[in-house]
C-alpha cells in the first residue's frame, strides 16, 4: 500500500476516534453537588452542577452575577455575558446551574456560561431587579411591576431602590397619603420588592415607580 493511501486510512480513524469521544462526552454531566457544599469550597476548582433560589441580580462591566440561595446558604453565580439571556430570569425562580467553583475575595462563587443555566421552576414572572430593568426601562414603560433591591436615599416622599452595589438606582414616588408611613419605616440598605407603575417622565426626562406597596425580604 503506497503512502497516500495510508495516510487516508489513517485520518479516517482518527476521525471515527474523535466522533466516538465526541459522542461519550456529550453523555457525560458534571457531578451535581448541594449548595451548601459548594459555598463552603469543598469543591474548589472543580466543574460541578448546583441548584439554587435566585435571590439576586445585578449587571457588572464583566458580566452579570446571580446570587441563588437554599434555606440560609447563599452562592454568587458569575456568568460572562452581555446579560441579554439573563433578563428574562426573575427573582424567585429556581434554576441549575453548570459551571466552575473558585475563590473570589475571600468567598467561593460558580464561574458559568449562559447556556449552562436551567430554569427548573419558575417564581414570579412579574418580580425583576432593579438591573434588569435598567438595561431595558422602555419595555417596562406603563406596567404594573414587582422590583427588587435595595433601599438607597430615603427623602420625604421619595426614595431610591437600587442593586446591591448602588450602580443602578431607581426613584420611587410615595403618594401622599401613604407617605410618611411607608417611608418612616424604610432604613438605607433594606432589601424590598417594591409594586407600582414603571412611567416616563417627560418633564424631568427620567423614569421612576409610582408605589403601590412593598414588602421586606
Amino acid at each position: 500500500m503506497d503512502n497516500i493511501g495510508k495516510s487516508v486510512i489513517i485520518l479516517s480513524l482518527l476521525g471515527v476516534g474523535i466522533l466516538y469521544g465526541i459522542s461519550l462526552t456529550s453523555f457525560v454531566e458534571s457531578p451535581y453537588v448541594p449548595l451548601e457544599a459548594v459555598a463552603v469550597g469543598t469543591h474548589e476548582g472543580a466543574f460541578i452542577r448546583t441548584r439554587g433560589v435566585i435571590t439576586d441580580f445585578r449587571v457588572t462591566e464583566y458580566g452579570d452575577v446571580l446570587t441563588i440561595g437554599v434555606n440560609k446558604t447563599e452562592l454568587p453565580i458569575f456568568v460572562d455575558s452581555a446579560g441579554e439571556a439573563l433578563l428574562n430570569l426573575s427573582y424567585g425562580d429556581e434554576i441549575e446551574v453548570q459551571g466552575r467553583v473558585q475563590l473570589y475575595k475571600g468567598r467561593y462563587e460558580l464561574v458559568a456560561a449562559e447556556n449552562g443555566i436551567k430554569k427548573l421552576i419558575y417564581g414570579n414572572e412579574n418580580t425583576s431587579f432593579v438591573s434588569q430593568i435598567a438595561m431595558r426601562p422602555e419595555e417596562y414603560e406603563g406596567r404594573k411591576v414587582n422590583v427588587v433591591g435595595y433601599v438607597g436615599d430615603v427623602y420625604k416622599r421619595v426614595f431610591y431602590l437600587c442593586d446591591e452595589k448602588g450602580k443602578y438606582c431607581m426613584r420611587v414616588k410615595v403618594e401622599a397619603e401613604a407617605g410618611d408611613s411607608i417611608i418612616s419605616e424604610l432604613q438605607k440598605g433594606d432589601k424590598i420588592i417594591a409594586e407600582g407603575v414603571f412611567v416616563y417622565d417627560p418633564e424631568n426626562t427620567r423614569y421612576e415607580l409610582n408605589l403601590i406597596s412593598l414588602r421586606r425580604c
